[in-house]
């Protein structure tokens, strides 16, 4: 009996004496430190050699021999992250002196030489030219640092330290446009935060002082809305309701959600409650008593914003015959442009209009009956289809004895002696018809320098391109007669110069176009909205209102307005087509 409660006490012990379990232990940081640059080389004449030390915590700096130089001294012997150290070197004119220093943060460490030597020695010189600091949204994106550079050989040596790894550098660097400078190309990533953020590009070159600027990017607004469903849908051709859903923050008033739409077929309900953080919209939409598809676009609004958009396509009737009501014809209303003309208001993407000399113009036109030097509204035979005044024009009537005689007009960089730009133009061998639709093109091809203009698909006019040709942009405006020069459909120098006719079709290609391409099956009366370079398509066909939409995704948009008691207005005159 003895034995066995000895036996037992002797387990009861061990027991006590069992380890308890530990809490991992999460490792330390490794310490880190670099200096940028690495090496300066300063001339006899002494002077100054700065770098900029990166670390992860304190510094101090010593030699890498432990040996101290008579001919160089320090301004900082320890520091902090981001420090910036300057070495002051004393004139030499004796024999090439090397010193090697040492930066030591932790069990990290960084060396810097410096050489002093009695020749003449170049020191390049970098300076920040764009803006500093750079200020970018809270979305990813790109920006450029543009700088001047003295006595840098090659600029894709310039390299670029980041202190933040939310910012890239898209090296190498780039010459500017301009003799001494250089561009660097950078791209950051989104803020998921609502925080705003800081880094700092430090910008080095060998035997320069670095260079700095700071990028401060946006937080995240606390107010999103997010398209949680298809963006795309597609619907019959029937009457119907759909819904789209989306995500919102707490911040939200979910009855203010609002929606523009393209079409007046698809209507706008109104925005309920969903599960919590989530909001649904309402839409009808009508049936469609056509063959023919159409389209409409869903704009999510919220506090005067956009939050993004849904396409809805609905198909066509198959039973809707020719006979129908806009059974089978690709256009079924256009724009009547007598005392009525169309432009943008404002561009939503501004680079769209930006040309150059490479694009394509192209449209639908039918001139009314009469072509009239002096008529009841415009009194001037000129009629303008599309442009910008002493810029970029199609137009006809400048020749007085035929005014149905159409050109394109494009300018030059020289000037006249009373400030305008010199015109350059190409006429159309073949006249504008009365009462019937015609397709006009102008191609202006800057690579292979050649201008061509086509009617119905055939070429009726082309020259070389003036070597001096001005870059086309229609988003310029400037003071003219009878108010701002801009853009317009049917209108330009002076009121009178509309265009007395019909117009459906218009577009705008940052390419030159073949002509295979304008002379494709239905490529007069219909193009896909995504085709590759369309950059502008008024199709003019809404029947109602006065906006024009543009259905490429730049949305840029026109403005209809109508001349009336001489004053311009918003309004357009629509008319029943039938077209091809």
């Amino acid at each position: 009996m003895k034995k066995f409660l000895l036996f037992a006490a002797v387990l009861l012990t061990l027991a006590g004496c069992k380890k308890e379990s530990e809490e991992p232990v999460t490792p330390a940081a490794p310490d880190k430190i670099s200096v940028s640059p690495a090496s300066r080389e300063v001339g006899g004449e002494g002077g100054t050699a700065t770098t900029k030390v990166t670390s992860s915590g304190d510094w101090t700096l010593g030699t890498a021999d432990g040996k101290s130089y008579g001919w160089v001294t320090s301004d900082k012997v320890s520091g902090k992250n981001g420090e910036t150290v300057t070495f002051t070197v004393d004139p030499n004119t004796e024999a090439e002196l090397t010193a090697e220093f040492v930066f030591t943060c932790g069990k990290a460490a960084a060396s810097f030489t410096i050489v002093s030597t009695p020749a003449e020695v170049r020191t390049p010189v970098l300076e920040v030219t764009s803006e500093d600091p750079v200020e970018v949204d809270y979305a990813a994106g790109e920006f450029t640092v543009e700088l001047s550079v003295t006595d840098v050989d090659d600029v894709a040596d310039l390299e670029a330290a980041v202190d933040g790894s939310w910012v890239t550098f898209n090296g190498p660097a780039e010459a500017g446009s301009v003799a001494g400078t250089a561009r660097m190309n950078f791209s950051y990533s989104a803020n998921d935060s609502s925080d705003p953020r800081e880094a700092e590009i430090t910008v080095s070159y060998p035997n320069a002082d670095p260079v700095t600027v700071t990028v401060s990017q946006k937080g995240k607004p606390v107010e999103t809305i997010e398209i949680t469903s298809e963006t795309e849908v597609e619907v019959e051709y029937t009457e119907g309701t759909l819904q789209v859903n989306l995500e919102v923050s707490s911040g939200i008033s979910v009855s203010e959600v609002k929606a523009s739409v393209s079409q007046t077929w698809l209507k706008f309900i109104g925005t309920d409650f969903g599960a919590p953080g989530t909001a649904v919209m309402n839409f009808s939409y009508e049936a469609n008593p056509t063959s023919v598809a159409r389209e409409a676009v869903i704009t999510v609004q919220y506090d005067n914003m956009d939050y993004g958009s849904v396409t809805v396509a609905q198909k066509g009737d198959p039973n809707a015959g020719g006979e129908e009501p806009g059974g089978d014809y690709l256009i079924t209303k256009a724009a009547y442009m007598k005392a009525h003309c169309a432009g943008v208001a404002e561009w939503k993407t501004p680079e769209a209009g930006n040309l150059g000399t490479t694009f394509t113009v192209e449209m639908l036109l039918k001139h009314d009956k009469e072509f009239e030097y002096t008529s009841s509204w415009n009194g001037n035979g000129i009629g303008t289809m599309f442009g910008l005044e002493r810029r970029f024009l199609l137009r006809h009537g400048d020749n007085q004895s035929n005014y149905q005689e159409w050109e394109l007009v494009y300018v030059l960089n020289a000037k006249e002696d009373n400030g305008d730009h010199i015109e350059s133009k190409v006429k159309s061998s073949m006249n504008i018809p009365a009462d019937e639709w015609v397709h006009i093109a102008a191609v202006l091809d800057g690579e292979n320098k050649t201008v061509t203009i086509y009617q119905n698909g055939q070429s009726v006019g082309s020259a070389a391109m003036d070597p001096d040709i001005r870059p086309v942009d229609l988003t310029e405006t400037y003071p003219g007669y009878e108010g701002e020069q801009k853009f317009y459909l049917g209108r330009s120098y002076a009121n009178n110069r509309d265009f007395c006719g019909l117009m459906s079709e218009v577009r705008v290609w940052n390419r030159a176009l073949s002509a295979a391409e304008i002379n494709a099956e239905n490529h007069f009366y219909t193009v896909d909205p995504n085709s590759k370079g369309l950059v502008a398509y008024w199709k003019m066909n809404e029947g109602e209102g006065y906006i024009i939409k543009d259905h490429t995704a730049n949305g840029n948009d026109l403005t209809g307005e109508v001349y009336s008691g001489n004053t311009w207005s918003d309004g357009m005159e629509w008319q029943d087509v039938r077209l091809p």
